[in-house]
């Protein structure tokens, strides 16, 4: 697998973009940095705040590509020339980890007893974190949420289903209206199974699933994964899934636009995005939990988040700490937190404002509430089953035994 993985990155040189220079960009006493990230411009205002604070730093941005991202940056760093600081999500850097491409950055974090490190909500921070070491730095949890048309709601007297159950009941009120239940994009489909963590966190097997530590196929297997596919399969049969028949090759342009347009009523996407979807919503826009298993069962939580990383033939890595220590300072997280992005460190935890973003914080806290990192922290070859895989071959015919199998065997790779 890794000779594969190895061959793969050196045909996709010559048509994936290289980050550029592994060699020192130093001139006039002062270091370019590459980062790679978003060009928005809460980013650019970023970068200034922060040239502005370290004049012997010039960072370059290198716009993202989110749906590509890691191919692209592994290709980076196998040409030898990768950019010096790279976005990545914390819960998922064992892509990079596993293939020894990211920097740890335990001792930075560590240094001056903790001093970094107790800035941050820890269970954020350890998001990163692998054999007890720091690859990444989380500076916003992406909180898994179903945006809601409240109108829709309002207007057919329908509540915002709460169990699977209810989910198959409003999704077929609403069919008879032309509107359809729930709505996510081919890319992210993974994160419909966050159904499948609720039944983990009410069976009391969260931990042990996500460590691989039970089987996930077989006479005891664990419980979760089949009876998420089972109910995505039957959503997608039942035509409740935006926009039908084409649900598994819907486009975000395609999924988003539906939703302004009112006709997908509740929309899977990560909590980060809440400043981007009540800017543009002209309906009352809300944010709820995934529906629960059965009513006041335990509620998986995950702690996915976007972090920063440095590779590690990073040829400016010092530099690189540098820009990350103020991307996750007071003052960095004010500037994200004013496009509604949550912040990641306890000093800005009390401080949102908005109540969208509060309500969004609010699905995360109760007695109920477990904790978890996804299974596909556990290999990268299990995160690309999950994130590009399985939910397709499932709603398209693939038999779940089978899918199961396979990740299974992934699992058990992973864990030798």
């Amino acid at each position: 697998m890794k000779r594969l993985i190895t061959i793969g990155l050196v045909l996709v040189l010559s048509v994936l973009p290289v980050f550029g220079s592994g060699q020192s960009d130093s001139k006039d006493g002062v270091t370019t940095i590459k980062f790679y990230g978003s060009d928005a411009q809460y980013n650019k205002d970023m970068v200034a705040q922060f040239e502005a604070e370290n004049p012997d730093i010039k960072v370059e941005i290198v716009p993202c590509d989110f749906d590509n991202a890691e191919q692209i940056i592994k290709t980076g760093i196998a040409s030898g020339n990768p950019v010096d600081v790279s976005f990545f999500w914390g819960s998922q850097i064992s892509a990079f980890v596993d293939s020894g491409m990211a920097t740890d950055l335990t001792s930075y974090l560590t240094a001056n007893n903790n001093e970094w490190m107790n800035t941050f909500v820890q269970t954020y921070i350890d998001a990163g974190k692998i054999d007890g070491k720091y690859y990444s730095i989380s500076y916003q949890p992406v909180i898994e949420t179903l945006y809601i048309n409240e109108d829709i709601f309002k207007e057919n007297n329908l509540s915002v289903p709460t169990t699977v159950e209810e989910v198959f009941a409003v999704g077929e009120e609403l069919k008879k209206k032309g509107i359809y239940a729930m709505g996510n994009w081919t890319g992210q489909n993974h994160q419909l199974l966050v159904f499948a963590y609720q039944v983990m966190a009410n069976s009391g097997v969260l931990d042990d699933v996500v460590n691989g530590r039970v089987p996930l196929a077989g006479p005891n297997e664990a419980p979760g994964l089949r009876e998420c596919l089972i109910f995505l399969k039957e959503a997608y049969d039942r035509g409740i899934w935006y926009p039908g028949e084409g649900a598994l090759t819907a486009t975000k342009d395609q999924v988003q636009a539906a939703f302004y347009q009112g006709k997908i009523a509740m929309l899977f996407d990560a909590g980060s995005n809440v400043g981007t979807y009540e800017d543009n919503a002209q309906f009352e826009l809300g944010v709820a939990k995934f529906p629960l298993v059965s009513k006041d069962s335990a509620y998986g939580v995950n702690v996915i988040t976007n972090a920063l990383f440095v590779p590690v033939n990073a040829a400016h890595k010092e530099e690189a700490v540098r820009f990350i220590k103020f991307y996750t300072s007071e003052a960095g997280q004010s500037i994200t937190m004013a496009t509604g992005r949550l912040p990641s460190i306890k000093a800005k935890q009390d401080k949102i404002d908005n109540k969208l973003m509060q309500d969004l914080m609010n699905t995360t806290a109760g007695d109920n509430v477990v904790g978890y990192r996804h299974l596909q922290n556990l290999s990268s070859q299990i995160n690309s089953f999950l994130q590009n895989d399985i939910v397709g071959l499932v709603c398209s015919g693939t038999p779940i035994d089978t899918v199961l199998k396979d990740l299974e065997a992934l699992r058990q790779d992973a864990v030798k």
